[in-house]
């Protein structure tokens, strides 16, 4: 055997080794007991192993005991988690059922149901005017013979119009074109004024709705009605009653501004009480004489009435219908008035006019009255006003003109087409494009030009390229 100290050849009967003289006997800490030149490595291993057993240990220790304050198990069981229970069925409580006996009492004691008045309403406004609404006119113009030339005239027109009427509301026609001679006198200011009105109102601007001449309407609305006096009646001649009734007819029937129908209707009264024992209408109430312009004018405002709900007697037509009668020749033509005795001096614009009024009275457009109208007014079709000297021959008669497309429009057919692009054509080439007086229209020889100027014309003139949707 070798020593364990030296590590030389020993007998095993020896107790101690004969070469290092140590014992032989084999103890726990022999190995350990070596000189330190002897176990270097051996004993630097031995002193490693108790630190990183410690440090073994301690990691031990810290992950089980962060996973155990952590709320993680060491060890996690394969267990389910315990069923829900399913919810308690609700029970259905019945409704307790009172006995028949004491239903019937039940129900002999419940109130009877009230029978409440019915609530009593403002007087409504028919539809009425609704062709000249913004939104469906542009179809009204093209079906009758309008376009945008006849529309952009209009328009320049009433520019002129709101640019030249007064604070008052009122236009001063004497500015514009009458005779020094006819400054003085009888005042046509009102009459005038509401025919200006009438132009906007033909193109639907009125003083509720949002437009370029709410203020202008509004105005000349104000003017009209501080005229009108208790009884509904207007100053001067019943061709201003006629004019001024309709204009607060039109306004009250395209807004339904209810504070406009009491002076409507009491103007459409004024009118009828005003009415002749002819049957007609003449300057003043009273009397026997009949004039048919001033009755036209009367019966346009009767319709327009009608048009918005506001009645009035029948016999009211039945007698002007009378009177158109008398004063009308078997020809078909219209005189101008009649008094004691018929004076005929009939004219183209009585006979337009007389049609017109035809026409609003509801008579037929098979009539012979109408046809014979109708062939004399395409007989005299209306031509270029020609200046010869300080004389206009022939001149332009915007009256005639008006009255004939009003009347001519209402039965449409070749006879209109043929008027209107006589009258469209003529209105387009003779209004003033350019300077201060663009937009309105120079009388050229009218008959009244020297009386009514060209507010008088202008106004017409306008009306004249409205009636395309002027009445639906």
């Amino acid at each position: 055997m070798k020593c364990p100290r030296c590590g030389e050849e020993i007998l095993l009967t020896e107790d101690k080794c004969v070469h290092c003289g140590l014992s032989l006997e084999f103890t726990a800490g022999a190995t350990f007991d070596r000189p330190a030149e002897e176990d270097t490595g051996t004993e630097l291993g031995l002193k490693l192993v108790r630190p990183v057993a410690g440090l073994l240990i301690l990691a031990c220790v810290l992950y089980f005991g962060i996973a155990f304050v952590g709320g993680r198990p060491d060890v996690k069981l394969n267990v389910g988690e315990p069923p829900i229970a399913p919810p308690e069925p609700k029970v259905a409580i019945p409704r307790p059922k009172l006995p028949e006996e004491l239903r019937q009492q039940v129900k002999l004691i419940e109130p009877e149901p009230i029978a409440l008045p019915a609530p009593s309403a403002l007087p409504r406004v028919r539809p009425s005017f609704g062709s000249r609404d913004a939104r469906v006119r542009q179809l009204f113009l093209e079906r009758n013979g309008g376009d945008a030339r006849t529309e952009a005239a209009v328009k320049l027109g009433l520019e002129w119009l709101s640019r030249s009427q007064s604070d008052d509301g009122s236009w001063d026609y004497k500015k514009y074109g009458v005779d020094e001679k006819n400054r003085e006198g009888q005042d046509h200011t009102l009459g005038l004024s509401g025919l200006a009105l009438l132009a906007f109102l033909g193109a639907g601007h009125n003083h509720q709705d949002p437009g370029p001449f709410k203020e202008t309407v509004a105005k000349a609305l104000q003017y009209v009605l501080r005229a009108q006096d208790k009884e509904g009646r207007f100053p001067g001649q019943l061709y201003t009653q006629g004019i001024c009734t309709m204009a607060l007819v039109e306004a009250y029937g395209l807004t339904g501004d209810t504070t406009l129908l009491q002076p409507a209707t009491q103007g459409v009264q004024a009118i009828v009480a005003a009415q002749n024992r002819s049957g007609g209408w003449d300057y003043g109430p009273g009397g026997a004489r009949g004039d048919t312009s001033v009755t036209g004018w009367q019966v346009m405002a009767l319709k327009s009435a009608r048009k918005v709900g506001i009645e009035f007697p029948d016999d009211a037509y039945k007698r002007a219908m009378d009177f158109l009668t008398g004063i009308s020749r078997e020809d078909g033509s219209v005189g101008y008035e009649v008094g004691g005795q018929a004076v005929w001096r009939t004219t183209s614009a009585m006979t337009a006019v007389g049609l017109n009024a035809l026409l609003f009275m509801a008579v037929e457009p098979a009539d012979p009255r109408v046809q014979k109208a109708v062939s004399i007014l395409l007989a005299n079709l209306p031509r270029p006003p020609r200046q010869q000297g300080a004389t206009w021959k022939p001149g332009a008669d915007i009256y005639f003109w008006y009255h004939g497309c009003l009347a001519l429009t209402r039965l449409g057919g070749q006879e209109w087409k043929v008027w209107n692009e006589r009258v469209k054509g003529l209105l387009l080439s003779l209004q003033d494009k350019e300077g201060d007086l663009k937009g309105s229209w120079r009388p050229y020889g009218d008959p009244w030009s020297d009386r009514t100027g060209r507010l008088f014309f202008t106004s017409l003139a306008i009306m004249a390229l409205e009636v395309y949707y002027r009445y639906d």
